[in-house]
């Protein structure tokens, strides 16, 4: 099971698909996010954000902050380089 995920940096869309996973860097540690995930708000520290597609692809995309948003449908994450 996938869902979807959106990542924004301030000027554009980086990715807009769905996800089987996404790891994140929390500001207390690694966050994985899987489908069904209880609803989170987290800000983001200077890491790799790691995605595990839905077609079997992973695809990394560093970071230097932002915040993420779990919600019951979707994922949003917000990041500045």
């Amino acid at each position: 099971m996938a869902f979807p995920l959106f990542i924004f940096s301030l000027d554009r869309e980086l990715f807009a698909g769905k996800a089987n996973t996404i790891s994140l860097p929390g500001a207390d540690g690694r966050i994985q996010i899987l489908p069904n995930h209880a609803p989170l708000i987290s800000l983001l520290k200077e890491g790799e954000i790691v995605i595990e597609q839905e077609s079997g692809d992973s695809q990394k995309l560093p970071i230097e902050g932002g915040v993420a948003e779990v919600r019951e449908e979707k994922v949003v994450v917000l990041v500045h380089f």
